[in-house]
């Protein structure tokens, strides 16, 4: 299982990047002036920057929808449905979905949209900026079987933004519980907010513990420390480094984005080295 990202997307470090949409249709920050047609106008073009750019995936997440809900109503789904579909007929790349704060709304839309990976909570209780919420991993794995949504994999987030986690286990044991008892498919790392780098110290405990399951960086990765982090993380999550001024609500920046992926190139060209010499 360590080697899903491999074996599913060809990459041993894999890369995502955030296709973070505007604000959706019901939302404070909707722009009912722009409409959709405005929000699927920016979502295919930072799509087309991201692959040219050359990474290995998106990841569509209602960033801008503030403040976020544990269950999103109707016309949420319905809008990052409509946006995935339109956008994804734009590009050739692999696509998963992040819907704050909602895992169920996350995987339906995946699964209808032909994503291939979502991103949720799927153990722990968290109180913050968001209200209190339970993550509900048994309900979530029950809805992908009843759906037949088993081909959409599961990045559970292990370490919360905007709050804390009544669960005081160590994050090594909460993710250890993630994908023994939750089932998870791979874990993530955060920080403590978008943009926000994630504790190395932590990582490697994390990676440790968890040592036949992928673990992802969920924030903070750049192109001046990636580098560093590949060492431990199997794949990256990235958003606010690659935006305009380095601000999570800004549009990609196409000349940080191709920036990060020099970068990622040089550590898949030395990996690749690496494994000539060894013989695999």
């Amino acid at each position: 299982m360590k080697d899903l990202f491999q074996r599913q997307f060809g990459h041993r470090k894999f890369m995502i990047g955030c296709v973070h949409t505007l604000a959706l249709p019901g939302t404070p920050l909707y722009d009912q002036a722009g409409g959709m047609k405005k929000i699927i106008a920016q979502a295919r073009q930072e799509a087309r920057i991201l692959e040219d750019a050359g990474f290995h995936a998106l990841l569509y997440t209602n960033e801008a929808d503030m403040p976020y809900q544990t269950g999103v109503s109707a016309e949420v789904v319905a809008a990052m449905s409509t946006i995935i579909a339109e956008t994804q007929h734009e590009v050739s790349l692999p696509h998963g979905v992040n819907i704050l704060i909602d895992p169920l709304a996350a995987l339906a839309v995946a699964h209808a949209t032909g994503g291939r990976f979502i991103r949720a909570f799927v153990s722990g209780t968290m109180v913050g900026d968001f209200g209190f919420y339970t993550a509900d991993g048994g309900g979530l794995q029950r809805f992908r079987r009843q759906i037949g949504a088993d081909e959409v994999k599961i990045i559970a987030n292990i370490t919360p933004g905007f709050s804390v986690n009544l669960d005081t286990r160590a994050a090594e044991e909460i993710a250890w519980g993630a994908v023994f008892i939750g089932m998870a498919d791979a874990v993530c790392i955060s920080g403590i907010a978008a943009g926000v780098a994630v504790n190395t110290d932590l990582l490697g405990r994390v990676a440790a513990k968890v040592t036949d399951t992928p673990v992802v960086v969920g924030t903070g990765t750049t192109a001046e420390n990636v580098t560093e982090l590949a060492q431990t993380a199997d794949g990256f999550i990235v958003g606010t480094s690659i935006k305009t001024d380095g601000k999570t609500l800004n549009p990609v920046d196409p000349e940080r984005a191709r920036r990060f992926m020099t970068k990622v190139a040089e550590i898949e060209g030395g990996a690749r080295s690496q494994d000539s010499v060894l013989g695999r």
